[in-house]
């Protein structure tokens, strides 16, 4: 279904790298609402953006958007923008869709990867729904045809490999900046161009830091795995777009390596590629399917499965997989 007619929609943080993404998709899928509002901080609100054929302003965010009132709201715009905005836009009853990680732990705001947990989708008792972490939704997207064959893995080992573009677009500077000898170290504390980074956030009294813990936890919520053991750890590179995972799931069966490759080629949202080829950035970028490669079966435990997978985290990763919920909510709302 498509927004149109007397749909209303708002985008806060329309300026930002997810936020242009999103009105990106948008057009690509022919959604033109009825009314769109574009929201973002003081330092972006004036800008002119053209959608659909009309020329938009953006505007600051304030209460008089609050008040003027929309069906659905896209927050892009990170945690502590969607703290205290997001409540008060669902108090007029508009549906939130969320992007940041302000409402992901909240049981009262399911959520979602469509593709993996629609049914979670009809109960929103806040009227926010939290749409996951980048990383977090590349892989549930990937190991969920698996789980459905195998079942529940016993463990999930999982390293991210994070483009600069999932810390926004003062990520995106600092590696510029750095490759052309600019000293500007940016959002994350050691240089990032010719290095990788093996934390991203905060490292807490676990020893895990900020990224591993929000895949851990989201993906359990999303799957409804609430036991399940997950050893991640997330790395910065110094790419620009795309991130990569490598994965590995312990099942309590074994494994049948054709079986597995025809759940992941069967399923809509995975590219699989073929053993003599491996996915890399430079090959998704722009895609919204999550690309899947090296699959195989590791002989030193039984039941173990390889593989690895990169998307377009900006894109799938974000934007999309929000704008796919928006198209669930339309089709709930019909």
């Amino acid at each position: 279904m498509k927004l149109y007619g007397e749909t209303k929609l708002a985008i806060v943080g329309a300026t930002g790298l997810v936020g242009g993404h999103l009105l990106q998709i948008l057009g690509e899928r022919g959604h033109i609402p009825a009314d769109l509002s574009l929201f973002a901080s003081e330092r972006t609100a004036g800008r002119k953006i053209v959608f659909g054929g009309n020329e938009h302003t953006v505007e600051r965010l304030g209460m008089d958007a609050v008040e003027r009132g929309c069906d659905i709201a896209i927050f892009a715009a990170g945690s502590a923008v969607s703290r205290e905005w997001a409540p008060k836009f669902a108090a007029r009853g508009t549906i939130v869709v969320d992007k940041s990680s302000a409402w992901r732990q909240d049981i009262d705001c399911p959520l979602v990867v469509p593709q993996v947990n629609p049914g979670s989708m009809k109960n929103i008792p806040k009227g926010i729904i939290a749409s996951p972490n980048c990383s977090t939704t590349g892989l549930v997207l990937a190991i969920k045809p698996l789980i459905d064959v195998f079942g529940p893995p016993k463990h999930i080992v999982v390293a991210t490999y994070q483009a600069v573009s999932g810390a926004g677009i003062e990520g995106v500077r600092a590696l510029g900046d750095q490759r052309r000898g600019v000293d500007y170290p940016g959002p994350f504390g050691k240089p990032i161009y010719d290095n990788v980074l093996p934390v991203i956030g905060e490292i807490d009294d676990s020893l895990f830091c900020t990224e591993e813990a929000k895949l851990i936890n989201e993906t359990r919520r999303i799957l409804g795995l609430s036991e399940m053991p997950i050893t991640a750890t997330a790395v910065r590179v110094p790419i620009e777009i795309c991130h990569s995972e490598a994965v590995t799931l312990l099942f309590e069966r074994d494994i049948d390596l054709q079986l597995a490759r025809s759940a992941l080629i069967d399923a809509a949202e995975i590219r699989f590629v073929v053993d003599d080829d491996y996915p890399t950035p430079l090959d998704v970028a722009g895609s919204d399917r999550i690309f899947i490669g090296r699959l195989r079966i590791t002989p030193a435990a039984e039941g173990a499965l390889s593989l690895f997978l990169c998307f377009d985290n900006l894109r799938r990763g974000a934007a999309t997989n929000a704008i796919d919920i928006v198209e669930r909510l339309l089709e709930t709302m019909s």
